[in-house]
């Protein structure tokens, strides 16, 4: 949201007008009449502008961009035609043909000019000449007043902005085949301009006073005259009218044939409408403050006027164009590539940071993880020797005069030292019946069945002794799951009954000396 102030310079006061824009349109927040302490001069200027910051400041109105609006009086205004020419070439035909319309040197001129065609085709051109000392008055007038300046422009461009503004939703008099009169009454000034829809087509100034409304019909019926032969326009239809009160609104319905049509500028902001004497004093402010926010091409602006710039080839315009956008190109690669290459740094010092902890941390758990390792090692290098037993005993086939008469069992004693993953190892040594190797077989094979041994039959030697080699893997104890088989009865053997012992007659006691002599 932007914020505005314009100034309608009346003779010996200012009307401001504070305003914000947005997409909406214009929002007019204050509107106040200020009258300047002395007549407003070059030599004048200075005081005048520190008497407008005392008001501001009073009147808590902030500072903002300021737009300046110039009576019909202060201002030259010509519309010249002329073929399409080169965009560089235009700003001094305008000049050129601008000062064979003035009394005076263009030196002493501010020169602007505004396109009422846009800029195809044959170019339709207003002109605005203003004198420097004017604007030089009001350069200094918004530096005394600590405002910025932003444009100086007449008045008159504004009105059309002002009309739209005022008639809210009805679009008839802003259509392109419509011819629209309005009249803005000042303080001791009148001016009346002529519209073609929206688009500008002359105005005049006139003195508010008695002869005003002799004044517009004689402008009036001049006007039609010189448009009665454009056959695809229409009207006018009534006078617009801004400013007028009492009697002065009475002369004008009676003095002419058009009907007076009264419009406030502010009817948008009824708050402030309903606290001011005159509204339409403030049509040109408003129409300016629109016409600054809503147009898509510059308006005239004497502040900043346009100026001759050297031809420029097409192809050095691309060749620039192209230059510009790889230069921009680089510099965003260049920066693109010192980001990344900070980014790696700072990640690379994080990273130092961490491997530095981290080392640190190792050194301190170094036994602690030693300890862990030789326990995981123990741990995977173990062999769960009674869970071996019971599988061997419920693998074992259990047959008369087959047995195991040596029985040995070996463990790698590291994980590292163990080869093909084998922790430990068994080796028997036993008898089976003569012709029943098959035995040792059926071993064999109901051990193979389980991943985690490899069974091996060494030989078979002396015609009843064999060798057998196991190797074990590790397996958790969960996986111990081998059940005993049902063991079939052995034969009873009577036992031998047991032989009596022979029966020894009891030996005699040998006499004792002592009781012989007792006896006697």
């Amino acid at each position: 949201m932007a914020s505005w102030i314009a100034l309608d310079w009346d003779q010996d006061q200012f009307h401001v007008v504070v305003a914000q824009t947005a997409r909406r349109g214009v929002r007019v927040t204050r509107a106040l009449t200020w009258p300047h302490p002395e007549p407003f001069t070059p030599s004048t200027a200075d005081r005048v502008g520190a008497a407008l910051r005392g008001f501001l400041a009073s009147a808590n109105i902030t500072a903002a961009p300021v737009i300046v609006g110039l009576g019909r009086d202060r201002v030259f205004l010509k519309e010249l035609r002329f073929p399409s020419i080169a965009a560089h070439e235009e700003a001094n035909l305008v000049r050129f043909q601008t000062a064979k319309e003035l009394t005076e040197s263009i030196e002493s001129y501010a020169v602007d000019y505004v396109h009422l065609n846009g800029n195809q085709g044959e170019r339709q051109i207003m002109t605005v000449a203003v004198r420097r000392d004017i604007v030089a008055m009001v350069q200094t007038l918004c530096q005394s007043a600590g405002l910025k300046l932003h444009a100086v422009t007449p008045r008159v461009f504004g009105v059309a902005q002002a009309v739209s503004r005022a008639v809210g939703a009805n679009p008839d008099p802003l259509t392109p085949d419509r011819l629209n009169v309005v009249l803005a009454i000042g303080q001791r000034w009148a001016e009346l301009c002529f519209f073609r829809g929206d688009r500008f087509l002359q105005a005049q100034a006139l003195a508010n006073g008695p002869l005003l409304t002799s004044e517009i019909k004689r402008n009036l019926a001049v006007f039609q005259a010189q448009h009665a032969v454009s056959v695809d326009l229409s009207g006018p239809d009534c006078l617009y009218v801004f400013g007028a009160k009492g009697s002065a609104l009475d002369a004008l319905r009676g003095g002419q044939t058009l009907p007076v049509q009264l419009l406030d500028p502010l009817q948008a902001e009824p708050e402030l409408s309903a606290n001011l004497a005159n509204t339409g004093h403030f049509a040109g402010g408003v129409g300016l403050v629109a016409l600054w926010s809503q147009t898509v091409q510059r308006p005239a602006n004497l502040a900043a006027p346009k100026r001759q710039s050297a031809p420029v080839s097409a192809g050095r315009q691309r060749g620039m164009l192209w230059g510009a956008g790889l230069a921009v190109g680089m510099v965003i690669f260049v920066g693109l590539l010192w980001g990344a290459l900070a980014y790696k740094r700072a990640q690379l010092g994080r990273l130092i940071a961490e491997k530095n902890a981290f080392d640190e941390q190792l050194v301190k758990v170094k036994q602690d993880r030693a300890d862990i390792e030789a326990l995981k090692d123990w741990e995977q290098s173990t062999v769960s020797w009674l869970d071996e037993l019971h599988d061997l005993t419920a693998r074992f086939p259990y047959q008369t005069g087959f047995r195991v008469n040596q029985f040995s069992a070996t463990s790698a004693g590291t994980k590292k030292s163990a080869k093909d993953g084998h922790i430990g190892k068994i080796a028997i040594i036993g008898l089976t019946p003569p012709g029943h190797e098959d035995y040792v077989k059926q071993l064999n094979q109901s051990m193979s069945r389980d991943a985690h041994v490899k069974p091996h039959i060494e030989r078979f030697f002396d015609g009843q002794k064999y060798e057998m080699k196991i190797e074990i893997i590790k397996q958790p104890a969960s996986s111990y799951t081998t059940p005993f088989g049902e063991i079939p009865p052995r034969p009873r053997i009577a036992a031998p009954a047991p032989k009596a012992a022979p029966i020894k007659p009891p030996e005699e006691m040998p006499e004792d000396p002592d009781a012989k002599e007792d006896g006697k």
